[in-house]
């Protein structure tokens, strides 16, 4: 699995134990026969810590947020991958919810499959 640092949400971010948004990747209008993989981990996490991840699309960024935001992915698996779901507006954004103080997120688009 490779990481392009055009396609990354979060590159090692330290969590602070609340709500933290990604960087907003512009990947262009439209779908793909082939969609990419999100892939979320996290290095360094407390035990016991809970995480709750939320994908995000829109046309526009405001105030380092997407706007007017359309949820893709209401809640999905941290550490975890999933298939870029159909609905991309152009820009994405993940927003992880978290209650982790220690760890370090890290979450990507990849071409692969096998990420694990």
């Amino acid at each position: 699995m490779i990481f392009d640092k055009q396609n990354m949400f979060f590159d090692k971010v330290q969590l602070a134990g609340s709500e933290v948004a990604s960087d907003i990747i512009n990947v262009g209008k439209g779908e793909a026969y082939d969609p990419m993989t999100v892939v979320v981990a996290v290095e360094g996490g407390a035990a016991g810590a809970t995480y709750t991840g939320t994908l995000k699309t829109g046309t526009a960024v405001v105030e380092g947020n997407i706007s007017p935001a359309t949820t893709l992915v209401t809640s999905f698996s941290i550490p975890g991958s999933f298939k870029l779901p159909r609905g991309n507006q152009g820009l994405l954004q993940l927003i992880v919810d978290t209650t982790d103080t220690t760890g370090k997120i890290t979450a990507g688009l990849v071409y692969d499959d096998d990420v694990k």
